[in-house]
């Protein structure tokens, strides 16, 4: 159980931010590289796979058939060791398949990941994952002394034919679940019918209240449709 004194240092330390999801800006999920040799290129076929060529791992094929959803993808890379993968914009229990990810030629962000991102047309849904630390810098002893916390959603979206009921949601996330060493829990905690064709905001309590997760786990707020859906989402949170 957490001291008195590393709760109030936690309170002391929290920090404001926002994260902001428009279309095809998911990253359904991350990886780096942890082998020992080069890469030669990490390759999204929006029809069939992802496919890493490396000189230690040689050519390694993830196909959709085989990995049909994305928490059994993500558990598959980290279990041939040669890339870390975890799930970021998305449940583990999404469908992979034709037309889910963006295809191309991976380039490496900032921080050394390849992000595989959301074909919003296809998907049918924007998400965003509210987390202490979407890289690969926190361990999960570290993780689990730290909390976030959700304080206001905006939403500026269309959605094809009507809102679909309930179809704005935001989950409980244990991120142990992203590798292979963890439950994966994805629990609902909130959900309501989105706002269509017009900028909707929502906060608890007049904007005093907020939605925290416990100790090392994220929130995930996903927006889905039937149809279609276009536009972007804002979160304004807290991570202590």
């Amino acid at each position: 159980m957490p001291s008195l004194e590393m709760l109030n240092t936690r309170k002391l330390l929290a920090r404001g931010v926002i994260g902001q999801i428009a279309d095809d800006g998911a990253t359904l999920f991350t990886l780096k590289y942890i082998g020992t040799g080069t890469i030669t290129s990490v390759i999204v076929t929006t029809a069939t796979d992802i496919t890493m060529i490396t000189s230690d791992g040689g050519t390694d094929a993830y196909t959709w058939a085989a990995f049909t959803t994305i928490g059994a993808l993500v558990a598959a890379i980290n279990k041939d060791g040669i890339f870390e993968a975890k799930i970021l914009d998305a449940l583990s229990t999404t469908a992979t398949g034709a037309g889910l990810a963006i295809a191309g030629t991976l380039v490496k962000d900032a921080n050394g990941q390849y992000n595989i991102k959301s074909d919003t047309s296809n998907a049918l849904f924007v998400a965003y994952r509210l987390t202490y630390d979407r890289t690969f810098g926190t361990n999960s002893k570290m993780r689990n002394g730290h909390r976030v916390a959700i304080k206001e959603l905006v939403t500026d979206l269309t959605l094809g034919g009507g809102a679909d009921a309930n179809a704005l949601k935001i989950y409980e996330c244990s991120p142990l679940g992203n590798s292979s060493n963890g439950s994966g829990a994805e629990v609902l905690v909130w959900q309501k019918t989105p706002t269509t064709g017009s900028v909707a905001t929502i906060n608890w309590a007049s904007g005093n209240g907020e939605i925290t997760g416990n100790e090392g786990n994220d929130l995930l707020v996903i927006v889905s449709d039937g149809a279609s859906i276009t536009g972007n989402i804002t979160i304004a949170g807290v991570l202590e």
